[in-house]
């Protein structure tokens, strides 16, 4: 596609698709909007506007443009694709890639489902488990439980999500089997710290990064953003919590 083939409606659906990909990628809304804005200023478009929230993308490239309004029906957590947008974004504005390159490396990358595959994050959720136990001074002995409810109850989560995207309800499962390995490993070990395990086998289930980025729109000053994070992950925690109690006075 030439330079005089790609239209405005190509350069706003190009910078669209940026904004999309990062947002349900689980991207702040600062950098969504200041990555669509500096893409679009580089073009010569320097009357551009946008707005973004969790699940919607409004933009316009000027006034004789129309505005175009994207919805996301799916948030997930995946660094590695903001990385890539974000190197795009950059050669963009540096001059280093044409609007046309930047367009079919966007959209070869939102074709193709990356990510990590599920064993590669549950040991990774066994690292994690291992890391808090250790941060919370728990002995070698607790070890093995910690690690194995935390790569259990990952587990359970990231298949359950897979199969729906209802929120509350994975994270509960989760952390009741958490909780009840927890128990079941104190049990048979009735040495090991129950207090312990449980905090380091929940911890990869804990909504670290919406947390993350609440902070971070309460920083850039969306409010309405923040308020719709904020409550996500303390609904999340609160299902966390009740799994752990439910476990608890089961077992």
């Amino acid at each position: 596609m030439s330079e005089i083939q790609f239209s405005k409606k190509d350069v706003a659906n190009t910078i669209l698709l940026a904004g999309r990909i990062l947002l349900q990628s689980g991207a702040e809304t600062s950098r969504v909007e200041d990555t669509m804005f500096r893409m679009a200023r580089s073009l010569g478009y320097k009357e551009c506007q946008g707005y973004v929230i969790n699940f919607l993308i409004h933009f316009t490239l000027d006034e004789d443009t129309k505005h175009k309004i994207v919805r996301i029906d799916q948030n997930s957590t995946n660094l590695f694709k903001i990385y890539q947008v974000n190197e795009i974004s950059r050669k963009l504005v540096a001059g280093h890639i044409s609007i046309q390159e930047a367009d079919r490396m966007l959209r070869a990358m939102n074709t193709t489902l990356f990510d990590y595959p599920l064993w590669c994050k549950s040991l990774s959720a066994g690292i994690i488990s291992f890391c808090f136990l250790y941060l919370q001074g728990g002995d070698f002995i607790n070890v093995f439980t910690a690690v194995i409810a935390g790569i259990i109850g990952f587990i359970i989560v990231e298949m359950m999500k897979m199969k729906h995207t209802s929120l509350f309800i994975p994270e509960l499962i989760g952390s009741m089997i958490v909780g009840s390995l927890s128990v079941l490993g104190h049990k048979l070990a009735p040495e090991t710290q129950i207090g312990a395990i449980v905090i380091a086998g929940v911890m990869p289930i804990v909504p670290g990064v919406l947390i993350t980025t609440a902070i971070q729109d309460l920083f850039g000053r969306h409010m309405l953003l923040f308020t719709a994070k904020f409550l996500e992950a303390l609904v999340t925690s609160f299902a966390i919590g009740t799994g752990i109690a439910i476990s608890l006075l089961i077992n």
